[in-house]
């Protein structure tokens, strides 16, 4: 069976047709979507609307130890109230183990979350 490549734009979000060549909202060449790299498409998509779809792409840049998406999570992390969204950041963060991940779960020891402030507790602990 073939599946459309494209439901939407992996720019701005919009649904659009599947043969669409460039974004009618954002005008985003799709084509240069295709030539992305693994690791670039789910650093894209972190910027989903759907908070599983942002969450398992975390989970998977994590898994694969990006460097790459530590500045974008740091991003993230500056607006993002969602627990369950920085608690799976935080996860990445610790897989990654670069000296800016580590930073910012130092930073995050003062966060405004008690939940997120016991989770960075809990990771130190011996």
């Amino acid at each position: 069976m073939n599946y459309p490549k494209h439901n939407f734009c992996p720019s701005c979000w919009m649904e659009i047709e599947p043969d669409t060549v460039n974004c009618p909202k954002c005008g985003y060449d799709l084509t240069h979507f295709d030539k992305l790299s693994f690791e670039e498409k789910l650093i894209s998509a972190l910027g989903h609307p759907i908070r599983e779809n942002r969450m398992m792409a975390v989970e998977t840049l994590g898994k694969l130890r990006s460097v790459k998406a530590v500045a974008v999570f740091a991003d993230i992390l500056k607006n993002e109230s969602d627990y369950y969204l920085i608690r799976e950041i935080i996860l990445a963060l610790k897989k990654i183990d670069c000296p800016e991940s580590r930073k910012m779960i130092n930073e995050l020891k003062t966060h405004r979350s008690n939940l997120v402030k016991n989770m960075i507790e809990t990771l130190n602990k011996p």
